[in-house]
């Protein structure tokens, strides 16, 4: 697990480089319709936000519910607005950047309670 500050962008959170799997929801558009979900990898974590990299597009301004399963915990259910997107220089696809935000049913205490104990190493995530 390493930690950065890209003095590039806006962010001022220290964020955690870590690779977890992201589920996103996708709501149908009508009842005719099912929903869908989209498997992706994070990049990296903050308290209040993640990067993805997904093989789709998505719009910004979208929000989603987001599943983050962690190797050694419970499932953490967030949800999240697409701030950005951009293409992934590394591939095809294209890197999300997610603002996580308060919500019913969401796990967003427990999340930045986490995140809080991988940054002052109480908890030590294998990289």
């Amino acid at each position: 697990m390493t930690t950065s500050q890209d003095r590039n962008e806006h962010r001022v959170e220290t964020r955690l480089s870590l690779q977890e799997t992201i589920f996103i929801e996708v709501l149908a558009s009508d009842v005719s319709t099912p929903g869908s979900v989209i498997m992706c990898n994070s990049l990296d974590l903050s308290a209040n936000g993640l990067q993805v990299v997904l093989d789709e597009e998505i719009t910004s301004g979208s929000i989603f519910r987001l599943c983050i399963d962690m190797q050694q915990n419970d499932p953490i259910f967030l949800v999240g607005e697409v701030k950005w997107k951009r293409p992934d220089p590394d591939g095809e696809g294209f890197r999300i950047g997610f603002l996580l935000f308060e919500s019913d049913d969401s796990d967003t205490a427990r999340w930045k309670r986490l995140v809080a104990d991988m940054l002052e190493g109480k908890i030590v995530r294998p990289q």
